[in-house]
């Protein structure tokens, strides 16, 4: 069983071969069910296939579905439903929660069945025979991890990434700390992020996790000897405030991407499945950042 909190940091830095693009033996057709598709991709994946408990499977939609194209996405949000609709593509494979509960679980939503977002979303996924199947533990075991591959790509930082244990390092020439975190920002296309830590410092040596990998693989991150930290979510009176006690006797830099980061490893996930299914559009519908800077 895959474990969100500490199998995925450790799967970060123990598969660190890019993941390669895989072919169906022989080639898919088109006017595949839904039901196939999950099939093709659950065989295509060589992993065993274990929902975790209930992450990584057909959580909407008719399984008898005839599938148009695939979009890959961080989290089925409306917004990413109709730019799918519009482009004729109706699987739909989230990283991340659709229905607003970890695992997607109706049973265990503390939304109630009549509740109009709730209704909403459903509609516009009836409507357009969309169906929604989430990807997140084998994502993350996929060789290399697909998320961490998709994120240190968009960073620009494949070559610089070292063979260390734990999270992803990454070497870079020195630079500033501001200047690393306007970098941060503009790849991954964020209107605002946060940094601890002094602007000024010189920063060589960078240690990577997205997603929310859990506080104590954030804070063996802190103590790994790197210049600085990128993360993704934390529970801020843990992992941040490790930090702020940490800064009393030596310095530190964290930068705070946000769950997104995670993003663009759905862009390399997109990849692998156009490897499985030819004869299919898949697209990445990439999300824009949500948050904007009142100051």
């Amino acid at each position: 069983m895959i474990d969100r909190r500490t199998t995925i940091a450790a799967l970060a830095g123990t598969l660190l071969a890019p993941a390669p693009l895989v072919r169906a033996s022989s080639p898919l057709p088109a006017g595949l069910t839904a039901r196939e598709v999950f099939a093709a991709i659950k065989a295509a994946s060589g992993q065993p296939w274990d929902p975790n408990p209930t992450d990584d499977r057909i959580i909407y939609g008719r399984r008898d579905a005839p599938i148009t194209g695939i979009a890959t996405c961080f989290t089925a949000s409306i917004d990413v439903l109709r730019r799918a609709k519009a482009a004729g593509l109706n699987y739909i494979v989230p990283h991340e929660a659709s229905f607003f509960e970890r695992y997607d679980d109706f049973a265990e939503s503390a939304l109630r069945d009549g509740d109009p977002v709730l209704i909403a979303k459903k509609r516009l996924l009836d409507e357009n025979g969309m169906v929604i199947q989430r990807m997140h533990g084998h994502a993350h075991s996929r060789p290399g991890d697909a998320i961490m591959t998709g994120l240190v790509r968009r960073l620009g930082w494949e070559k610089l990434r070292a063979e260390r244990p734990g999270m992803p390092w990454i070497e870079l020439p020195a630079t500033s700390a501001r200047d690393l975190g306007r970098h941060i920002s503009r790849r991954l296309g964020r209107k605002t992020m946060r940094m601890f830590g002094d602007p000024a410092r010189m920063i060589r040596t960078v240690s990577i996790s997205a997603g929310m990998p859990g506080e104590n693989a954030q804070i063996q991150q802190l103590e790994s000897g790197a210049d600085a930290v990128l993360l993704g979510e934390v529970r801020e009176p843990e992992v941040l405030g490790y930090a702020q006690d940490m800064a009393a006797s030596r310095p530190v830099t964290v930068y705070l991407a946000g769950h997104t980061g995670e993003d663009p490893g759905m862009g390399v996930l997109a990849e692998w499945l156009q490897g499985i299914f030819p004869a299919l559009p898949v697209r990445w519908l990439e999300a824009a950042d949500p948050y904007s800077n009142p100051a």
